[in-house]
């Protein structure tokens, strides 16, 4: 009797497949990422082309008043405001150690031992990277790395989608002056004050688009949290008093009883423990978590479409080496290509949107412990 086996190569493929999933899925940001622009973090495999920058398309709206009845559409059209941003992306790689007497006969069963400690180390790359991204200035530095002038520029070309606080009116165009303008007592973050975020993101131009639209036209926004503003949304009394009129009753649902997800006024708050709790190894997260001169802050961010952008330029695949001891200590490791971005309308040099971030309104709040 001849008995068919799987080809390696095919394995493989499957084994790569699945580890990309995973660890997209463990960095918990996996329900809001996907290939279509409407997503928030929005995906671009081009696993083909060269080059090392990748380009995003970005669309602005249609703003035209078009033409009625008899009248002529020739000669009336609208030309498409069109954008693009491009991310530039890099090989990340990482091994372990195993001997032969670990490791199976086959490659993907000698990959299977390392798996769980590739696919951590994997999902906290791409998490923190992410993290990172979302709180970059207009010239794409990161905000620990930002001087004074690359953060005023930054707050003064966001004037319609950053939030100093409780009010509007503690913005300055001093990124300093307004972040001071934050105090523990009214600039906890709370329903009042998302509610406006959400405002400013529908009335900002370009507008922020909302992540998904539901039945009967509801629009969503979801709001990414500092764990210190989400303990002080928790505690606000219309979020108390809507999880206690609105939502379900049973123990496994009701947030009163289990943590999870808030929702309120078309919002979707997910709490990011990363933005408070530092990268394995390090003291502090300088990112999401620093003094306004008089108080500890945080940020959180109310995300629309094409928030950020992901590129995967080449899928996780297996790697190995055999290193000494005789041939008995073997090398096994992952490596993958991608880049991750905040999305900018910054091909415009001049005009109007320039430097404005695509798809969020930035919320600093108090985040004292």
């Amino acid at each position: 009797m001849s008995l068919t086996n799987t080809l390696t190569g095919l394995e493989l493929t499957k084994w790569r497949k699945q580890f990309i999933s995973e660890y997209i899925r463990d960095t918990g940001f996996n329900p809001y990422m996907g290939t279509d622009s409407t997503e928030i973090i929005h995906v671009v495999n081009d696993l083909t082309t060269d080059g090392y920058t990748i380009r995003i398309p970005l669309m602005g709206r249609l703003q035209g008043e078009g033409v009625t009845g008899n009248t002529l559409l020739s000669g009336s059209e609208e030309t498409l405001d069109q954008y693009y941003q491009d991310i530039s992306w890099v090989y990340r790689r990482n091994a372990v150690i195993a001997t032969k007497n670990e490791k199976k006969k086959s490659a993907v069963d000698f990959m299977a031992q390392a798996r769980p400690r590739l696919k951590e180390w994997a999902a906290e790359s791409v998490k923190y990277r992410i993290i990172e991204s979302f709180h970059k200035m207009s010239g794409g530095e990161k905000f620990s790395e930002a001087d004074a002038t690359a953060r005023n520029l930054w707050a003064a070309r966001n004037v319609d989608r950053v939030l100093f606080g409780a009010t509007t009116a503690n913005y300055s165009a001093t990124h300093a002056t307004g972040l001071a303008n934050v105090d523990n007592t009214s600039d906890k973050l709370s329903t009042s004050m998302a509610s406006l975020a959400r405002f400013m993101a529908r009335q900002a131009r370009p507008m922020i688009r909302p992540f998904k639209t539901g039945t009967m036209g509801r629009e969503y926004y979801v709001c990414f949290t500092h764990p210190l503003g989400f303990r002080d949304l928790k505690a606000d009394t219309a979020m108390l008093n809507a999880n206690r009129d609105a939502r379900a009753r049973d123990v496994d649902s009701n947030p009163l009883f289990q943590d999870g997800d808030l929702i309120y006024d078309g919002i979707i708050f997910r709490e990011i423990p990363e933005f408070y709790q530092p990268r394995v190894g390090t003291t502090a997260n300088p990112e999401t978590t620093f003094s306004n001169g008089t108080i500890v802050c945080g940020a959180s961010f109310l995300c629309g479409a094409q928030a950020l952008g992901f590129v995967n330029k080449q899928e996780a695949m297996p790697t190995s080496k055999a290193e000494d001891d005789y041939g008995f200590v073997d090398g096994v490791g992952i490596e993958f290509a991608d880049g991750i971005d905040k999305l900018r309308w910054n091909n415009n040099a001049g005009g109007a949107n320039f430097g404005k971030d695509v798809g969020m309104v930035t919320i600093y709040h108090a985040a004292v412990a």
